[in-house]
């Protein structure tokens, strides 16, 4: 009986091995939200499970091979996305990787294209595979690490070094930082990016950052609060409208 336990394991190693994808880092994407919604032509919508937190979200965790310069995705023989796997996290995944466009959706659809593009070749189980996003987006604690720099989102410019160094000095590795049109003709913090090691926990210094990535000297830390969601899309003019409030004076 042992040794037949001992050759079921070895077997059960080498299928996995054969099935797994070989890639050199992650890509943790983390999108602020106050810059979605101010730049966003529909505006941002309440999703149908509720408010989300006033943070970062998880964009993506994306597999990415150096050898061919792009995200390895919808690896072959990967495991069918099951929602109900996630009822273990769903207080966690509700808050902190939401998707906040109009219509209202229930974020399956959001998590789903994660697992079937990113998750089936990471060689995680699904559950593992949101769990680990989840725990290095609080792991990284973006937000806190630039308000202990004095950086908060109250439509001020700050500079985009500074902001860098806020993250570096917190985790040890900077970051990328991916900007979009803000108010006034100003850019607005969007993204952030930061590698992450193939065991899924360890922040790295970036092996390679995309050339797309692109931010001006400074920039607008635009706030979001829940209260700026739209609870239909038909209200998308109205919250639209009370962004125009907005004075250039509070930009300096």
């Amino acid at each position: 009986m042992a040794r037949r336990t001992i050759v079921l394991s070895l077997i059960l190693g080498l299928l996995a091995a054969a099935n797994a994808v070989p890639f050199d880092f992650y890509y943790l994407i983390l999108m602020w939200p106050g810059a979605y919604c101010e730049d966003s032509d529909n505006g941002c919508c309440v999703p149908k499970y509720g408010y989300p937190a006033e943070d970062f979200f998880v964009e993506s965790l994306q597999t990415f091979d150096l050898s061919i310069n792009k995200p390895v995705v919808r690896c072959r023989n990967g495991k069918p996305f099951e929602a109900n796997k996630l009822d273990k996290i769903e207080n966690s995944i509700n808050h902190y990787w939401s998707n906040l466009k109009c219509p209202p959706t229930n974020g399956v659809s959001t998590w789903k294209s994660a697992w079937n593009s990113y998750g089936v070749c990471s060689g995680l189980e699904q559950l593992d595979y949101f769990k680990a996003a989840l725990n290095l987006r609080k792991q990284a604690d973006i937000l806190g690490a630039l308000a202990e720099q004095g950086i908060k989102p109250d439509y001020k410019l700050y500079a985009t070094e500074k902001i860098r160094r806020a993250v570096e000095q917190k985790l040890g590795v900077a970051p990328g930082l991916q900007c979009r049109d803000g108010p006034f003709g100003k850019k607005q913090l969007y993204q952030v990016y930061l590698c992450v090691d193939t065991d899924a926990k360890t922040f790295i210094k970036c092996p390679k950052l995309p050339a797309t990535l692109s931010c001006p000297a400074s920039v607008v830390f635009h706030p979001f609060y829940t209260w700026m969601l739209n609870s239909t899309a038909a209200s998308a003019a109205a919250f639209e409208s009370k962004l125009l409030l907005l004075t250039e004076t509070m930009l300096n």
